[in-house]
């Protein structure tokens, strides 16, 4: 931000810390319309509901008639996700002041939300036909027409928008967020390259390219569009680290760290950088480099998880299970739904033999991550560890239904039951992973191994393989 836009943030924060002294102290003060309308914007940019609304309610006790408060009293309730509240507030003072765009337009983002898209539409192209050069309107007609599939008529809106408002920073920012919230990845690129035609310097055009091209996983095309970024503007961090993620993904972990140790800005942000510096090194098999960088990580943010993980794994590596145990608590301690963070913890507490927290950080895994079921599968593999078969095989039916579609359940529960000698259970379970995916049978034998030599499991197997 410029020195310019600082002055104004503490100037707004004064104005709004000197209007709650007055309104603390019970006094009779006055402000006009502007002034208080400022000071509510001030308060719901940062999300202060509670200062806003009580804003709001000085204003209406001031103005009682002015329906800018009402609108104001709409966005308030749109903050609390109270879309209902907002609609009725709005739709009555519509009928009072029909032609008032805000309202409309307010309405149509009340309506976009609770995915009312005809409604949403039809607010939107009232305030169009009132102002027809409304930038905003017509991104958000995009965006609605994107929701309902409709992409050829979304992309008719955004060439609807003016080119001096296209170029402008933040409103590439605008589009590239409305492409990328519908997978209009080609889109995107399209559009930027528009920009970049028209100005072959716009730093946020080639970011944004790279960003793109990232996403898809394009590494060589993201690197390229992140070296003119670099090549427009050195100093700019963001190309550095761009660059940097790239080479990342790529696997070129030596000039990823190069690219990292460029982007750094001196302040608590360079935690996050650090961290997938050290992460090259772990990847370079460089241990003692990636701890180093850990280490400064946390340093410089005490709270960062991530570097706490990243050091349990190296001290799960070299078997310092006490260290790695402390890291891995730590990391938790900081963010406690990340569920990795409890499926290494719960295989710590199967190495060292401790079935009851093992079993502990495996369950709050999976409540966390009830969708990933390999989650599921390590758990059920650490009760066959302990020798809690019939418990490994009664998780599995348990959470069966939410997992039917997997091929390894089956044949999991199938290995399972064989072992424990359920036969005819075992053969039903077989059948049914052998209709999923014949050609994945050898999972059966990975854990019971003693199959290969069972004759009726092997012509079970053959009707489906040969």
């Amino acid at each position: 931000m410029t020195e310019y836009g600082d002055y104004l943030d503490e100037e707004m924060e004064e104005r709004a810390r000197n209007f709650e002294r007055q309104l603390n102290s019970g006094d009779t003060f006055f402000y006009d319309t502007d002034e208080l309308g400022q000071i509510i914007d001030y308060y719901l940019d940062f999300e202060e509901i509670i200062k806003a609304t009580q804003a709001i309610a000085y204003a209406e006790s001031i103005y009682p008639f002015e329906t800018y408060y009402k609108i104001k009293k709409a966005e308030v309730y749109i903050a609390q996700r109270n879309i209902n509240g907002a609609v009725k507030l709005l739709e009555k003072y519509r009928t009072i002041e029909p032609q008032n765009i805000e309202i409309a337009t307010l309405l149509g983002d009340c309506y976009s939300m609770s995915l009312q898209y005809k409604r949403a539409i039809e607010c939107y192209m009232f305030s169009l036909n009132q102002e027809t050069q409304n930038e905003e309107i017509l991104l958000r007609l995009a965006r609605v027409h994107f929701a309902m599939g409709n992409h050829k008529k979304a992309n008719s809106y955004i060439n609807a928008i003016p080119t001096n408002y296209i170029y402008d920073e933040l409103s590439i920012q605008e589009f590239i967020k409305l492409f990328l919230d519908y997978n209009q990845n080609a889109e995107a690129i399209l559009f930027l390259e528009k920009v970049i035609n028209e100005d072959p310097y716009n730093y946020s055009a080639w970011y944004f390219k790279g960003l793109i091209y990232q996403r898809m996983e394009e590494y060589n095309e993201s690197v390229n569009a992140y070296e003119f970024c670099i090549a427009i503007d050195e100093t700019n961090t963001l190309g550095h680290l761009g660059k940097g993620n790239s080479l990342m993904e790529s696997n070129d972990y030596n000039a990823a760290i190069e690219s990292f140790t460029l982007s750094l800005d001196n302040d608590e942000s360079d935690a996050e950088v650090l961290c997938n510096i050290a992460e090259c090194y772990e990847n370079l098999k460089d241990d003692k480099g990636a701890k180093f960088y850990y280490e400064k990580a946390i340093k410089l943010n005490p709270n960062i998880s991530d570097a706490y993980f990243g050091m349990a794994m190296i001290y799960k590596r070299k078997k310092m299970w006490k260290d790695a145990k402390r890291c891995l608590h730590k990391a938790i301690d900081i963010d406690q739904y990340e569920s990795m963070y409890h499926i290494e913890l719960a295989e710590l507490y199967l190495t060292l033999e401790d079935n009851t927290l093992c079993y502990y950080h495996y369950n709050l895994a999976y409540e966390l991550d009830s969708e990933t079921v390999e989650i599921l599968l390590d758990f059920a593999h650490a009760k066959f560890e302990f020798n809690d078969i019939d418990d490994a095989i009664e998780l599995l039916l348990e959470n069966l239904e939410d997992h039917d579609e997997d091929h390894r359940m089956y044949y999991r529960i199938a290995s399972y039951n064989f072992l424990r000698g359920h036969y005819e259970k075992g053969y039903n379970f077989l059948h049914a992973a052998l209709k999923m995916k014949a050609d994945e049978y050898l999972l059966l034998f990975e854990f019971a191994p003693f199959l290969e030599n069972e004759k009726n499991v092997s012509n079970i197997i053959d009707l489906y393989t040969k």
